[in-house]
């Protein structure tokens, strides 16, 4: 494949992917964002929470995995 069939398919892989928020690994709501910064909103909800009551989780924006983030 020639570099710029390469750039093309990372261009058509980034635009694929989709971001949840979890807590400890768990999907914390249906929402999909096609950005980190879609998302960034609801990370920042949750992470308020935790930092209200601290229970010793971890809130962030992972790769929506369709496998791993099933409701």
């Amino acid at each position: 494949m020639s570099n710029k069939t390469n750039k093309s398919m990372e261009t058509v892989t980034s635009l694929l992917k989709k971001f949840v928020v979890v807590r400890s690994g768990t999907r914390v709501s249906e929402l999909i964002y096609e950005s980190k910064q879609d998302a960034k909103i609801e990370f920042d909800h949750w992470s308020d929470i935790v930092h209200r009551w601290p229970d010793g989780t971890k809130i962030e924006i992972a790769e929506y995995d369709e496998k791993k983030h099933k409701l």
